[in-house]
């Protein structure tokens, strides 16, 4: 949800920078007309704008799965102005569901058409289009057009000046003053005596003392008998990360405790990186936690684990929270069962089915998108002619390149003449070969934001190769990476 203006404040933006953002959202007037649709992936500056902040944040306001008694519900109890995007079953298309004023009689909010063309977006009633819905919601931040109020993005997104904010305001997310009273009221009084019980029941059970001894065990071992082959962080930011999970555990909030979470797993992030020069997905990630868990050697921290996974909210399951939670809940999995998977390095059937059974148990009947639809991951397949396809997961950030992706992707596939190669967009049966300065993740956002659900893959193969060389299936876990 997003709030607006409900009058324009010209003390709070200058010329200056209102002329900047029209430039970024807006065409020119003199294409209003006979509009071209441009690539939308343009390159941006280094000051976060209106629309980088779209983009970054549109798991808050982009909200497709809510029908109409949900977004009614949601609405009613916000502030005047705060609007959703989510798609009508009434209209059968996306819409604009504002909040209104309170003096207004009728319903508490209007609902604005938004129409969709091959290449264009706009609200009905209006002659503006714009290339994707990114963009038609950033120029009405700054202009009304049809609309009775300038939109206006909630405080903690408008004023953020880095990724790391805005990361941290998507998984803060929703009605985040109610969460915190809550948690004062419930969880704090009563996080003590969860954390006695949680201590009990796995000494009881032997588990603890298991992990104890495997502790020991895990850091008498080097990093590469651990699968690790990448740098490590060294001594001084292990003791940093240890002095960051003492600090979660004295935290009642699970989203404050995921926060940290997910400080720590950047800050090994960063020092794998440093230390290389290079880009690592996530395959090279789970093997480092696991070594730096073991380094850091703290019991209590499977507590900690366990109590963010079953109080988290389950909206916070999908990004990047919940996917470093799952990689923490992995890699104590592995040091739990280091003898019997030191050889494989892989979690076992147990701890998996573990892992299924909790997000399933976790997120049932909510029609959240899966962390592949976010912004912060890439599946990419790789197409070679004697090896047929395979595919990765990888970590790219929304100002990735498709230059940088494809350095990642010669890394990852170990390709030996890399000029040889490129990054491909197979849809609707046809290549389109990425250039190198356009972004994946934009373009990713962009299909997403359609108004028809399409099958398209990102490809990793060589340039002058056969294009049909590539068969893929229309899975569910396929589509829409």
């Amino acid at each position: 949800m997003v709030h607006t203006d409900l009058a324009l404040d010209a003390g709070r933006t200058s010329l200056p920078s209102l002329e900047k953002d029209m430039g970024d959202v807006c065409p020119d007037q003199k294409d209003f007309a006979n509009i071209i649709r441009d690539s939308g992936y343009d390159s941006l500056p280094i000051k976060l704008s209106i629309l980088d902040k779209l983009l970054h944040t549109h798991p808050i306001w982009l909200q497709l799965g809510l029908n109409d008694a949900e977004a009614v519900e949601i609405l009613r109890s916000q502030p005047p102005g705060t609007f959703l995007v989510r798609k009508s079953s009434r209209m059968q298309k996306k819409v604009l569901s504002l909040r209104l004023p309170n003096d207004v009689k009728g319903f508490c909010l209007k609902e604005f058409a938004i129409k969709e063309s091959i290449y264009t977006f706009s609200l009905e009633g209006s002659g503006i289009s714009f290339a994707d819905l990114f963009r038609l919601i950033a120029f009405y931040c700054i202009s009304r057009d049809v609309l009775p109020f300038t939109l206006k993005l909630p405080q903690a997104i408008a004023a953020a000046t880095t990724e790391s904010e805005l990361e941290e305001a998507v998984q803060l997310g929703l009605n985040v003053v109610l969460e915190k009273a809550m948690h004062k009221c419930i969880l704090k009084p009563l996080k003590d005596h969860i954390e006695m019980m949680l201590k009990e029941f796995h000494t009881a059970d032997g588990s603890w003392k298991q992990l104890k001894e495997n502790l020991q065990l895990v850091r008498q071992r080097n990093p590469q008998e651990l699968g690790v082959f990448v740098p490590t962080p060294d001594f001084v930011d292990v003791e940093k990360i240890k002095v960051k999970f003492m600090a979660m555990q004295k935290m009642y909030s699970p989203e404050k405790k995921v926060m940290l979470l997910l400080r720590v797993c950047k800050l090994i992030y960063t020092a794998m990186e440093n230390n290389s020069g290079r880009m690592y997905g996530a395959d090279d990630f789970l093997p480092v936690l696991t070594y730096v868990v073991a380094q850091c050697d703290m019991l209590e921290l499977d507590a900690e684990i366990e109590y963010m996974m079953e109080l988290l909210d389950p909206s916070l399951l999908h990004g990047e929270g919940g996917y470093y939670l799952t990689s923490a809940y992995g890699a104590l999995s592995l040091i739990k069962n280091f003898q019997e998977e030191q050889a494989a390095r892989l979690l076992c059937s147990e701890a998996r089915n573990t892992l299924r059974q909790w997000h399933k148990r976790r997120t049932t009947n909510r029609t959240i998108p899966s962390v592949d639809d976010f912004q912060n991951y890439l599946r990419v397949a790789f197409q070679e002619i004697n090896s047929g396809c395979t595919g990765k997961t990888l970590l790219v950030r929304p100002y990735i390149t498709t230059e940088d992706v494809c350095q990642l992707c010669a890394e990852k596939f170990k390709v030996d003449n890399p000029e040889n190669f490129s990054l491909f967009l197979f849809i609707d049966d046809t290549w389109q070969q990425l250039t190198e300065d356009t972004y994946p993740q934009k373009i990713k956002a962009e299909l997403h934001s359609r108004p028809q659900p399409q099958v398209f893959h990102f490809v990793y193969k060589r340039i002058n190769s056969d294009p049909y060389g590539a068969i893929f299936q229309n899975d569910n876990r396929d589509q829409n990476t």
